[in-house]
């Protein structure tokens, strides 16, 4: 996770619109300054020049959601960062689900591959006695039918 937030990242996080945020940071005020660093952002036009874009690091987000109580109403945040625990636990909990579903892949994938290995080491036995009995079924028909027939009598 990127240490540094934009504000389009910080209004999909908390959910207040951008124009807030940005208006908000650019105050620059003294409790939030240290949270913030300018970086040079991609032109908005191809050919363009770069423009300077705030980003404010993530410690620094608790400081930026007080200050933004001041301006908005807090129920609109609260709902929204409910909504992000919310997803954040949901996402962890189909982790630990997905990791023991994988635990259990793994563990089957081995078993498959001790049977593959089984097969393949049969298979190689059962060529080996193939090629045996194809040798002596060919050394039997290259021996003429009076050699066949003097091997009986002995």
């Amino acid at each position: 996770m990127d240490l540094y937030l934009t504000p389009s990242k910080i209004t999909e996080i908390i959910g207040v619109e951008e124009g807030i945020i940005n208006r908000t940071l650019k105050r620059r005020d003294g409790d939030i300054e240290p949270y913030l660093r300018v970086v040079s952002a991609p032109p908005e036009t191809p050919g363009g020049s770069p423009r300077p874009q705030i980003q404010l690091r993530i410690d620094g987000l608790p400081l930026l959601i007080k200050k933004l109580t001041y301006n908005i109403p807090t129920d609109d945040i609260i709902e929204n960062l409910s909504c992000q625990v919310f997803h954040i636990t949901h996402l962890k909990e189909t982790c630990e689900r997905l990791e023991g579903e994988n635990k259990t892949l793994v563990a089957k994938n081995k078993q498959l591959q001790e049977k593959v290995e089984d097969f393949r080491t049969q298979k190689e036995r059962l060529s080996a006695e193939v090629d045996k009995l194809q040798s002596q079924l060919i050394s039997e028909q290259s021996k003429t039918w009076v050699d066949r027939l003097l091997k009986r009598r002995d």
